[in-house]
């Protein structure tokens, strides 16, 4: 075969692969509305100054969540986000004077303004903040009695992540986050997940 026609056959392939994706191969702008499930590490904190009780409850965490992002020139996106998640597991519990009471974790959900910089081609690091609600659970059981209580609680949410475009539509990312919801009960989130641009 002659060089010419490899050379053709080579650049022929090219056009065709430029024209098939003609989206990723130019700088993604992170815009528009996405969809994405995380999945990661949640630990709750909370020191009452009593040596017998658990001062944290770690767990893993499921979630999902949606937001909806705008360009500001070639670099900056602003916008904003709304998640919920789970913790997977069973809390923790101690023994006291004959009454075991366990402390878990329910639904946590947040909504967040973002503004995030493209620091490559298919990269964007950004900064998030917002409100959170979290449920929290408390049962105690003193031989055939048992009492549960439950509340829910609202704190601010911080947090900061990487997302990197994986063709046209699809994202991986990751994300650390930290909320305080006041009388010295916070928490910190690390997770990761995958995303989908519309």
């Amino acid at each position: 075969m002659r060089i010419s026609t490899i050379l053709l056959a080579t650049a022929t392939m090219a056009s065709a692969v430029a024209v098939a994706t003609p989206a990723f191969a130019q700088d993604s702008t992170f815009a528009g509305p996405r969809v994405e499930a995380t999945i990661g590490y949640d630990s709750v904190h909370s020191d009452d100054h009593v040596a017998a009780t658990p001062n944290s409850i770690n767990a893993a965490r499921l979630g999902i969540a949606a937001g909806y992002d705008v360009a500001i020139g070639k670099v900056v996106t602003v916008g904003v986000e709304g998640g919920i998640g789970w913790a997977l597991g069973d809390g923790r519990s101690y023994t006291a004077g004959g009454t075991t009471t366990t402390i878990d974790t329910g639904r946590d959900i947040d909504l967040s303004l973002r503004v995030g910089a493209r620091v490559a081609p298919h990269t964007l690091v950004y900064a998030k903040g917002g409100w959170a609600n979290s449920e929290f659970h408390g049962t105690a059981k003193t031989g055939a009695s048992v009492i549960s209580a439950s509340s829910n609680e609202d704190g601010w949410r911080a947090g900061v992540g990487i997302e990197q475009m994986l063709g046209e539509h699809v994202y991986a990312k990751a994300e650390y986050r930290y909320t305080d919801y006041g009388d010295d009960v916070t928490r910190h989130q690390a997770l990761v997940g995958v995303g989908y641009r519309f």
